[in-house]
């Protein structure tokens, strides 16, 4: 018999892994090209198998996969023993019942790391001299790949040189700042860091911050010099420049003789640093610890591949304010990969198809279309956002020219178009501009120039206030013209970072494809010493006279964003519900729904990447997570929901890494992804995502992102110990139904519910049914008040002991006049529903004292609910009083009904609403303000027969004095469902049996429990 040639197995073997193993498989069977014997596409990652009767070819062969760069992991499988020409049957059989030898490679980490994870996963032992697995059948080889897989995604290996980098970084900060006692050099090499006009960087006094940036550009410019030396001969190796005549004027000699090359700015800012630290020549064994990590790391091109620079700047960064300066915070490099991810699939429409089902064709036309791409980052900081933006795009191209077999296709000429002529990024600080170029460089292909540009801050004589990338939006020319006052360069020019230098006319497209953006968010007007810290406008500080032309220049484009996104919600008011257009029409006192002041600069930048976005382009944004629900943010809501097909809307509720998206702070952030058109479908969905762990790595993101396009709902996992997260799908309609608030439509089971309950007025658990009218709480109530605690305390006088009211000073009724109030909102305040005036403040007749005395009252409702620390929703007192933490709420409601709409408000329905239009803060604090108390559904007490309000307001007055405890354990434990099953009774149109309570307890226990759920993902914290 015949020896059968290896394509003939591999087809065979490919044919087996597909159809047994679910493993999308594909043999070779072209000779003489860069290809495995077999190509897999598994769990988003490409795998190459080298099969061959010559174990030293199958294993060189895998090697050579590796370095090419064209899989992520390989795998030698030796065919110990020849297969027989046997009929087809038969030889299936026969490779399916045969061992193999098996070694894996992948690009990153060493070979013993990855033998002993895979040998404690797969529980076998390797040969210990050679690796290669012995005597392993075709299940066990797919649980190699697997736990490969895993091991990538941990990427421990990553972290592992990330850490060895850092304490060469700490080393050099600690020698420096013991050098620079007198603070001489910190103060240069702030000025070449943070070069601004008219202000200066918040905090940037840190030691840490300004060292720990200097080593970065150092480090970057020595792994770019090494880099791009390959390609210029006369460049001799900088380990020789700094062994000659040492570190310090060494990698000078080098970068100058780069600068020479024209490779100007990238270089450039380091040349500056050096010249600095030359006055501290004792810091040369530190910089040369920098230049040796630097020529490692430029050796290492899978390491690059990794975005390593961005990541390390993130590590160097840390929580330190710097990032505060300028109100921003950077991307969390995970996040960074789930929302490029995900923003680069639907412009390329990947979300609606497999990469393993489309036509060769439809695939080339895909990668053609990423090379004509246009990207903007206009807030790109540290450029972690473009560069993950880059990276998914060429592992699209590549995964496609892979499977399709497109050997034409030069994925090195796809990466150069889309650096040179597809990426633009701007930032206001010179030194993250340089980071962002930098760091698409060594991610790329060799490239002649980018579009990477700095458009400063600042205040600029004789020509005003510059805002920044935000001149985008008043006037693009202006933005050409301000290089030539402040640096003398040319004329209609910024500050374009270019590796050669070139400095060139501003221009970015007319419009993007994709804009994707973390832009500064925080309020633009900046803080005052009474609020503890003194933060100026755009987080600099700066004398009143320029915050004032600021705030004048500011006022000015944000008067006209609000009027543009005004008219956007006139022009589309008859799809919105009724509540939602009285806002247009100011009724009700419901016009804080249009002031977009207290978004701050996010909603700005959002708005400017609407302006530039083209047709059936994508927008991708890190924002406050108040987008969903914030009262200034209507206006953005409404505008991407007009305007856009709201794709994604992701949040976290990860107990242990926060349900921020940036690094250093605890906001509460979200994810957005939208697709820009103006017509929409009635199938359009959105799909709402709560992650419930956080990715930890880059892949570990990505898997995610692919698990999150290819289940659309669920519970998506991506492995034991690994991200996961929570997918449901929302319509359209609901989306402009509940344009108040998007928060509830992350809960599923709870939005179902919730839509129910207001939508056919009527609370439904199992076979029950309960009617109950509901209206706005502003058709109840008379005033309201006050919207800022800061009122009361002018209004008394009130003494106050860092940033609060001193409660105790005011615990004794005084021997004058003297009016009781309700002071405080901790946890003691709120414990019960029946409450009395824990303080007696001095009377006075002030204005101020008789606009607040008026709207005294005994109903009152929290301005702030911090979840965890609750009992109780709304408050009666025992007499009438005022509050500097309450909100004071008069209505015309005669006793009984008042108590009546408080007892609803703390039952299981009422506290259901309440955090179906809260707006989350930070954490488990949420806020409701007045404008959103006012369109809240509740019980409508004025339409109920007489006897309802009557046991109602027996209900109150049976659970008045009772402590449920907090929230959380109210509905984990079930500690308050005698109070919400007496609510029941109330509403009730018949006698309920103790059959029917018993079996309506059980229906309460289950919506307690998915109530506690989301309780628990809110507060981060585990049930």
């Amino acid at each position: 018999m015949t020896k059968v040639h290896e394509e003939v197995i591999n087809v065979k073997l490919a044919e087996i892994l597909r159809r047994d193993f679910k493993i999308d498989a594909r043999a070779e069977r072209i000779i003489g090209r860069r290809r495995p014997d077999i190509r897999c596409f598994y769990n988003g990652f490409v795998i190459g198998i080298e099969a061959s009767y010559d174990k030293k070819d199958a294993e060189e062969d895998a090697k050579n996969r590796i370095e090419q760069g064209v899989v992520d992991i390989a795998l030698a499988v030796w065919l110990k023993e020849p297969f027989m020409d046997l009929p087809e049957d038969l030889l299936t059989d026969a490779i399916k019942k045969s061992k193999f030898s098996v070694k894996v490679f992948i690009s990153l980490g060493t070979e013993g790391e990855l033998l002993s994870y895979l040998e404690e996963a797969v529980d076998r032992r390797a040969e210990p001299v050679t690796g290669w697995f012995e005597d392993i059948e075709l299940p066990m080889i797919k649980n190699i790949i697997e736990n490969s897989i895993n091991y990538i995604i941990k990427e421990e290996d990553v972290q592992k040189i990330i850490e060895e980098m850092k304490n060469k970084f700490d080393n050099f900060v600690k020698t420096l700042n013991n050098l620079d006692l007198d603070g001489s050099i910190r103060g240069e090499l702030y000025s070449k860091l943070y070069q601004l006009y008219g202000l200066r960087v918040a905090e940037t006094s840190n030691a840490e911050v300004i060292y720990g940036h200097a080593a970065l550009s150092i480090l970057l410019s020595t792994v770019f010099y090494e880099h791009v030396r390959e390609y210029y001969t006369q460049l001799k190796p900088v380990l020789e420049a700094i062994e000659e005549i040492g570190p310090i004027e060494g990698l000078i000699e080098a970068l100058e003789e780069l600068k020479k090359i024209d490779y100007r700015v990238a270089v450039e800012l380091t040349l500056e640093i050096l010249k600095i630290l030359r006055k501290k020549p004792s810091i040369g064994p530190r910089v040369k610890d920098l230049v040796l990590l630097g020529v490692s790391i430029a050796t290492r091109k899978s390491l690059l591949r990794r975005d390593f620079a961005g990541r390390l700047y993130h590590e160097i960064t840390g929580s330190l304010a710097v990032r505060k300066g300028f109100a921003t915070f950077y991307t969390e490099v995970p996040a960074a990969y789930l929302l490029a991810h995900l923003a680069t699939h639907s412009l390329l429409e990947l979300d609606k198809y497999v990469y393993t089902e489309l036509e060769k064709e439809q695939a080339r036309r895909i990668i053609e279309e990423i090379a004509s791409i246009k990207v903007g980052d206009l807030a790109c900081g540290s450029g972690t956002l473009l560069t993950a933006t880059y990276g998914s795009l060429i592992d699209i191209a590549s995964k496609l020219k892979f499977y399709y077999n497109l050997e034409d296709i030069d994925i090195n000429n796809i990466g150069r178009s889309l650096i040179e002529n597809g990426i633009y990024g701007i930032d206001a600080l010179r030194y993250a501009s340089q980071i962002t170029a930098i760091n698409l460089a060594l991610l790329g292909p060799r490239i002649s120039k980018e579009n990477i540009h700095t458009i400063y801050l600042g205040f600029i004589p004789k020509k005003g206030a510059w805002l920044g990338s935000l001149e985008l939006l008043d006037d693009g020319k202006r933005v050409g013209g301000i290089l030539a006052f402040i640096e003398g360069g040319m004329n209609e020019s910024v500050s374009k970072t270019t590796l050669e230098g070139l400095e060139g006319s501003f221009s970015i497209p007319e419009r993007f494809d994709l804009i994707i953006m973390n832009p500064p968010f925080t309020r633009a007007t900046g803080r005052t010493k009474s609020f503890g810290e003194e933060r100026g406008v755009f987080g600099f500080i700066g004398d009143e006279d320029t915050r004032k032309k600021f705030l004048e220049r500011l006022t000015k484009i944000r008067n006209k964003i609000r009027q543009d996104l005004v008219d956007i919600f006139l022009k589309n008011q008859n799809i919105f519900p009724e509540n939602i257009q009285k806002i247009l029409r100011k009724e009700e006192g419901l016009d804080s729904y249009l002031d977009i002041g207290k978004a701050g600069e996010g909603l700005l930048f959002m708005y400017l990447a609407h302006k530039y976005i083209k047709d059936r382009g994508i927008i991708a944004f890190v924002l406050p997570r108040n987008v969903l629900m914030g009262v200034s943010w209507l206006l953005a809501r409404v505008l991407l929901v007009t305007q856009y097909h709201l794709k994604y809307v992701i949040v976290s509720s990860d107990p242990e890494r926060g349900d921020n998206f940036s690094e250093g702070t605890s906001l509460s952030e979200v994810l957005l992804i939208a697709e820009r058109k103006d017509h929409h479908d009635k199938e359009e969905e959105t799909l709402f995502v709560n992650v419930l762990r956080k990715p930890a790595t880059v892949l570990e993101a990505i898997v995610l992102a692919e698990s999150i396009e290819r289940n659309g709902r669920g519970h998506v996992i991506v492995g034991r110990n690994m991200a996961e997260a929570y997918v449901t799908r929302v319509k359209r309609e609901d989306l402009i139904k509940y344009i108040a608030n998007w928060n509830i439509l992350l809960h599923e089971s709870l939005f179902k519910y919730f839509n129910e309950m207001v939508t056919k007025n009527e609370i439904q658990l199992g076979n029950f049914s309960f009617s109950i009218p509901l209206a706005t709480l502003n058709s109840l109530i008379i005033d309201m008040g006050v919207n800022r605690g800061g009122d009361v305390i002018e209004a008394f006088n009130l003494k106050v002991t860092g940033n609060r009211v001193d409660c105790k000073l005011y615990k004794e009724k005084p021997r004058i006049s003297y009016v009781p109030m309700i002071c405080g909102g901790g946890e003691e305040i709120a414990k019960k529903m029946l409450v009395s005036p824990n303080s007696y403040v001095p009377d006075s007749n002030s204005p101020k004292a008789i606009w607040i005395k008026n709207l005294r009252t005994k109903f009152f409702l929290p301005n702030r609910i911090r979840w965890t620390t609750f009992h109780v929703i709304a408050l009666r007192s025992t007499e009438d009083a005022v509050s500097n933490v309450f909100f004071m709420v008069k209505t015309s409601l005669h006793e009984k009904a008042e108590k009546a709409l408080i007892a609803w408000l703390n039952s299981f329905w009422g506290i259901l609403t309440v955090f179906a239009f809260m707006e989350i803060t930070e954490e488990a604090y949420t806020r409701l303000n007045i404008a959103q108390w006012k369109i809240l559904p509740v019980l409508n007490v004025s339409e109920i027969k007489e006897e309802k309000i009557e046991c109602l307001s027996k209900c109150f007055d049976k659970y008045a004095q009772f402590d449920f405890g907090r929230l959380p354990q109210q509905f984990a434990k079930g500690s308050r469902i005698e109070f919400d099953l007496d609510v029941l009774k109330c509403l009730s149109q018949y006698p309920l049996t103790s059959r029917d309570l018993e079996d309506l307890k059980k229906e309460l226990i289950n919506v307690y429990r998915d109530f506690a759920v989301a309780l628990s993902q809110i507060a981060r914290q585990r049930i």
